[in-house]
């Protein structure tokens, strides 16, 4: 993330070369490096919570949502996360199951508290230091899938990442932009003809 920063940094300082070629450039006078950035934050991309007391293991988290097609909002405590989840709607969660591990004996760790709250958003939990009873106590709170920290793989979370999007994706939430207007015109009573007319596509289409 940070190499992508330097090289965004370096050629929006490069002065402007008069061979440049016009892809390099939009319509608005902004660098591809530029536009991206700000396209990035406008994307409609799905929502992510990132619930994880360790900076860097957010910053890892964050990029391979990001990779995956989603924004995250990154938080590092219960107190926090509490707060977003009453605020905002999310798609998925990842969650450290220990969180600061401050819990007293015979309370539930926070991140066992964040997964009563999430409601039907898909959880991938993570951990470092969890027993195999901590395991089986997030799956049967709801969890989607528990990965250690210490074995982590970016190809196991990213593939749990697809999954859970699978799983979560109503059949409605899974139409294509094309498929939703079709839908429209067939709820207002609109013939198949006459759909394929509005919308320039083949009846049999």
């Amino acid at each position: 993330a940070a190499f992508r920063d330097w090289v965004c940094q370096a050629l929006a300082k490069a002065p402007p070369l008069s061979g440049r070629h016009s892809s390099d450039v939009s319509a608005a006078g902004l660098t591809l490096c530029e536009e991206a950035a700000l396209l990035g934050g406008q994307s409609g991309r799905r929502l992510a919570l990132v619930v994880e007391d360790d900076a860097s293991w957010r910053l890892i988290f964050s990029e391979l949502l990001a990779e995956a097609g989603y924004q995250a909002e990154l938080c590092g405590s219960f107190g926090e996360a509490l707060g977003r989840l009453r605020r905002e709607r999310y798609d998925l969660t990842v969650i450290d199951l220990a969180l600061s591990v401050r819990a007293l004996v015979g309370e539930k760790r926070e991140g066992h508290r964040l997964l009563d709250r999430v409601g039907r958003v898909p959880a991938i939990v993570v951990t470092g230091v969890a027993s195999p009873q901590d395991i089986e106590k997030a799956y049967a709170e709801g969890a989607f899938a528990c990965l250690e920290k210490q074995t982590f793989d970016r190809r196991a979370f990213l593939r749990a990442v697809r999954e859970a999007q699978a799983q979560h994706c109503g059949e409605l939430e899974c139409l294509t932009d094309r498929e939703r207007e079709v839908l429209a015109l067939l709820a207002e009573g609109v013939k198949n003809t006459d759909i394929a007319k509005v919308l320039f596509i083949s009846n049999n289409t």
